[in-house]
């Protein structure tokens, strides 16, 4: 396990042991990649901010990367993205969400592209402090041409630069944007 920094300014974790989380009676294996931060807020605006769309603008770094919403309708399991980076080879999957419980999870199925059979999951953990914020990527790179560009292309290091704007942002606008 690598420790990358405090977590009062954000903390990336990188577990190189397989893991397994379920999510309901679905069991995902692989290895673990995730971030944390702690924002001085209660969990609700937190998860609003995470279900909303129109406000990824506000978090997401879209001069990275773009996020298109496939399913109409509102935010809720089921619901599909895509996502489209803006890097190197442009790598692209589609997203599904899986799991919501408001205000404390919401839960990812990637449906394709590199981290396909993945999940990404934000945890939302109320404090003393405020709300500890926690993005996990749970991941088996299965394709030989996404395992070079993960690790020799700097794929995973994009990935971890990624989440740690994403949260930042989060961060900076739950705390000194909104009231």
């Amino acid at each position: 396990m690598v420790k990358l920094f405090s977590f009062l300014e954000g903390e990336a974790v990188i577990k190189k042991r397989e893991e397994v989380i379920s999510i309901g009676d679905h069991p995902f294996r692989g290895r673990v990649n995730q971030h944390r931060i702690l924002i001085r807020r209660e969990p609700e605006p937190i998860y609003n901010l995470l279900t909303d769309f129109s406000q990824f603008k506000h978090w997401v770094p879209v001069e990275e990367m773009t996020v298109e919403r496939i399913t109409p309708g509102e935010f809720c399991v089921g619901t599909k993205f895509h996502f489209k980076l803006r890097f190197r080879i442009g790598p692209e999957w589609n997203s599904e969400v899986i799991l919501l419980e408001r205000p404390h999870r919401i839960a990812y199925r990637f449906l394709n592209g590199i981290f396909e059979d993945g999940i990404e999951i934000w945890d939302l953990k109320k404090n003393e402090l405020g709300t500890e914020v926690t993005h996990t990527l749970l991941y088996q790179i299965k394709r030989w041409i996404y395992q070079m560009g993960w690790s020799l292309l700097g794929g995973e290091k994009k990935h971890n630069e990624l989440t740690e704007i994403a949260l930042h942002r989060l961060k900076s606008y739950l705390e000194v944007t909104l009231p």
